[in-house]
């Protein structure tokens, strides 16, 4: 049986509370993150560091990152793309997408081509039945 280990995640997240990041993060790039320990079915990080490896799908000022974490499990089901990645089959869990701090955002493993990243930024947004916005809206009104 799998436990949460909320004290110790506690300890770790006042550390990355109070470190100041000055990494320069990309789209298209995947990173450690520190994803901790979370509620329910959120996915959770790994290790005593609570990382998990994850693509960075977009660069949110200079604070923040919309990022999905990596999983080795490989499901046939919606919400995860397999792929492979320096020869292994990992999955991007696209249901578990989410925004982070960049104070959460660690190593560069690596990064996909902007081909790749753009298949995916569409897949994810036929997940979750995003339609693109129409531009000249803002400007008509």
């Amino acid at each position: 049986m799998y436990i949460k280990e909320f004290n110790a995640w506690n300890t770790v997240k006042q550390k990355i509370n109070s470190r100041e990041n000055t990494i320069t993060i990309r789209a298209g790039e995947i990173r450690w993150v520190v994803v901790g320990v979370n509620v329910g079915s959120e996915i959770d990080g790994k290790g005593d560091s609570f990382v998990r490896p994850g693509l960075v799908i977009k660069v949110i000022g200079k604070s923040s990152a919309l990022f999905v974490p990596l999983s080795t499990k490989i499901k046939n089901v919606p919400g995860y793309i397999p792929f492979e990645w320096k020869g292994k089959m990992v999955s991007l869990c696209m249901h578990q997408i989410r925004t982070v701090s960049q104070q959460r955002i660690l190593g560069r493993m690596g990064k996909i081509s902007q081909k790749r990243l753009k298949e995916f930024k569409n897949e994810i947004a036929s997940f979750f039945d995003i339609q693109p916005i129409c531009r000249s809206l803002t400007t008509s009104i």
